[in-house]
């Protein structure tokens, strides 16, 4: 299943990540070489983290003012 649609990273991708140790989705993000676009994912990915790791998940997104 797709997870992130901006990235293309699907439940595959997030697991190896989340395996390897992120624990968060910009580390998720990271372990693919990509960086959070719209930010969608990141309730699915903190969810998975959740789930699979028992941590807790440190959700990183960066919110920027509009000028």
């Amino acid at each position: 299943m797709i997870i992130c649609v901006c990235r293309g990273l699907n439940t595959a991708k997030v697991n190896d990540a989340i395996a390897a140790g992120a624990r968060s989705p910009a580390q998720v993000h990271r372990h693919h070489d990509t960086t959070i676009n719209c930010g969608k994912c990141c309730e699915t990915v903190c969810g998975m983290i959740r789930e699979q790791s028992g941590a807790s998940c440190a959700d990183e997104r960066e919110l920027v003012a509009a000028e």
